[in-house]
C-alpha cells in the first residue's frame, strides 16, 4: 500500500492507494518574508507606472470624478485582500491619504458569469467593516443593461460593454490573483475587465467556442492565444489607472506583488509564476488522481483540476477528481447543469457541432462543459473519468460526464459510518482500486499512477 495525504478543502485526507505512485508538485519558491512592507513597497514603486499615490492625487486635481472604483475578484479566488497583510488596507488607505472619502471608494466584486456572493461571504473575503472602513461595495450584474457601457470593439468584432460603475470612475483600479488558467493562459490583470466586469455579449464571445477550440487558448500561453488578446484588447477599451496582481505558492502564501501598468504588471507576474508551477514529466501515466483544490467551490470549477490532469494522462487513460464543493449549489448554475446534461446525452463531438452552429443560442456557461469535452478527448470515455465528491447527491451524477464516486461506497462496508470524512477517504480509496483493477486488466500490469498534489495550481508539461 501507498499512503498519500490529499488536499480536501481545509482538510487533508490520507488515502491509502493499492500501488506505488509517483507524487509531482510544483517546484519550492521563496514566499515573501514581510507581505505588508512588499505591498506598500509595489505601491510606490510600481511596474511601468507612477506611484499609485501620484496617480490618485493628480486625477482628483486634474477635476476628474472624485469617485474611484477598485475591482475585487469574488471568493473562487484566494487572493490575499483581508488583514494587515493583505493588499486592500494599504490599496484604501492610500486613496484617502491622496485625498479621497470612504464613501467615493467603491469595492467592485467583478465577478463574470459567476453568482452573487452573500453579504457575510463578503465580509470573510474582504474584511472592510472588521478594519474599520465603510466603503460601499457593488456586485457586476453582466446582463443588467441599465448598468453596462459600450467602450468599442476588438479587432475581432467583439462589442465590448463594461460595467458603468468602473466605466464612468475618476480612478480605475482592478486587483487579482495571478495564476495559470486553462483557457486565458493565466489569470489576473486583464481578466479583472473581461471576463470580470464585462457583458454577457462580451463573454459571449471571449468564451466562444471558436476561441476555446485554438490549441493556444492553453496554460500559461499568452502571445497568440485568442481568449487572452480578446481581454487584452477589451481591458485596453476600458481603461485602468493601476492594477495589483499577486502571486501565491501551493500552500496560498504570497511570493510576489506586482502592481502598476495592468499589462506590464500582469506579465511580470506570470514571468514570476512560470519559475515553479510548471510540473515536468518524463511520460504520461494509465492513471492521475487530483485533487479540485481552493478554486473547486462546485464542480463548473472543477474542471480546471480536470484539464491539468488530461495534460498528464494517456490517451483512453483514467483520471480520479477528489472535490469538496463549498457553493450552495455543488454543480454550478442552471444552464450549466442543462450543457452539462446536453454533453452527457450527445457526447462531446455532437456537442461541438452543436454549439458551433449557427442556430445554436449561446449559453450561459457552455465555456466550461466545452472544457469538459477537452478532458473526454483524451481520456475517450467518460467511464474513465470517476468523480469523487460528497456534496453532490448520487441522483445528479446522471448529467455529469463521469462515474460517481458513491457508486463504490457500498463496497466499503459503510453500514453505520456517518462521518463524512470517512466517507470521502473510503469513497476516493475504492475508486482508484476499481481504477487499478480495470487498467490492470487492460494493460496485463500495475498501472503507472501519478498524483498531482498541487491539483489545479500546478500545470503538468511532458517532455518530449
Amino acid at each position: 500500500m501507498h499512503s498519500v495525504k490529499i488536499e480536501y478543502g481545509a482538510d487533508t485526507l490520507t488515502v491509502e492507494l493499492p500501488v506505488s505512485c509517483d507524487i509531482k508538485e510544483m517546484r519550492p519558491v521563496r514566499t515573501l518574508a514581510d507581505p505588508a512592507a512588499e505591498i506598500l513597497r509595489s505601491y510606490n514603486h510600481p511596474i511601468d507606472s507612477p506611484p499609485l499615490y501620484e496617480i490618485a492625487r493628480k486625477k482628483l486635481k486634474s477635476g476628474s470624478d472624485s469617485q474611484a472604483v477598485i475591482v475585487v475578484s469574488d471568493n473562487t479566488r484566494p487572493v490575499p485582500y483581508k488583514g494587515e497583510k493583505g493588499i486592500l488596507i494599504p490599496l484604501i488607505q492610500t486613496l484617502k491619504e491622496a485625498g479621497y472619502s470612504e464613501d467615493g471608494i467603491t469595492l467592485l466584486i467583478g465577478k463574470g458569469s459567476h453568482r452573487d456572493m452573500t453579504d457575510a461571504e463578503v465580509e470573510a473575503m474582504l474584511g472592510i467593516r472588521e478594519a474599520g472602513f465603510n466603503v460601499p461595495v457593488a456586485q457586476h450584474d453582466y446582463e443588467d443593461e441599465s448598468n453596462l457601457i459600450y467602450v468599442g470593439e476588438t479587432d475581432g468584432g467583439s462589442p465590448v460593454r463594461i460595467n458603468k460603475l468602473y466605466s464612468e470612475a475618476g480612478l480605475k483600479v482592478v486587483t487579482g490573483l495571478v495564476e495559470s488558467h486553462f483557457m486565458a493562459g493565466a489569470s489576473g490583470g486583464r481578466k479583472a475587465i473581461c471576463p470580470a466586469i464585462a457583458s454577457k455579449e462580451t463573454l459571449r464571445i471571449f468564451h466562444g467556442p471558436e476561441i476555446l477550440e485554438s490549441p493556444k487558448a492553453a496554460d500559461l500561453v499568452l502571445d497568440g492565444n485568442p481568449c487572452s488578446e480578446e481581454a487584452e484588447q477589451a481591458a485596453e477599451l476600458a481603461g485602468c489607472d493601476f492594477a495589483v496582481n499577486v502571486t501565491l505558492d501551493a500552500a496560498k502564501n504570497v511570493t510576489g506583488i506586482f502592481s502598476g501598468d495592468i499589462f506590464a504588471s500582469h506579465r511580470a507576474a506570470v514571468d514570476k509564476i512560470r519559475e515553479y508551477v510548471v510540473i515536468r514529466l518524463q511520460k504520461h501515466y494509465d492513471l492521475v488522481l487530483i485533487p479540485a483544490g481552493f478554486v473547486g467551490v462546485n464542480h463548473y470549477q472543477a474542471a480546471k483540476a480536470a484539464i491539468e490532469a488530461s495534460r498528464a494522462v494517456k490517451p483512453g487513460g483514467m483520471i480520479v477528481i477528489v472535490a469538496r464543493h463549498s457553493d450552495p449549489d455543488p454543480i454550478g448554475s442552471g444552464d450549466y447543469r442543462e450543457t452539462l446534461a446536453m454533453l452527457k446525452r450527445l457526447g462531446p463531438k455532437r456537442f461541438l457541432q452543436t454549439i458551433k452552429s449557427p442556430d445554436w443560442d449561446f449559453t450561459h456557461d457552455q465555456w466550461e462543459t466545452q472544457m469538459w469535452c477537452k478532458v473526454l478527448d483524451v481520456i475517450e470515455e467518460e467511464s474513465n473519468l470517476i468523480y469523487c465528491s460528497l456534496e453532490i447527491p448520487e441522483k445528479d451524477y446522471s448529467i455529469l460526464p463521469c462515474v460517481s464516486g458513491h457508486a463504490f461506497l457500498s463496497r466499503a462496508g459503510l453500514n453505520g459510518i456517518d462521518n463524512s470524512a470517512e466517507h470521502i477517504r473510503l469513497m476516493v480509496e475504492q475508486s482508484i482500486v476499481t481504477a487499478v483493477q480495470r487498467l490492470k486488466k487492460k494493460l496485463g500490469a500495475d498501472p503507472e499512477v501519478l498524483f498531482l498534489k498541487d491539483g489545479p495550481y500546478g500545470v503538468p508539461e511532458v517532455l518530449p
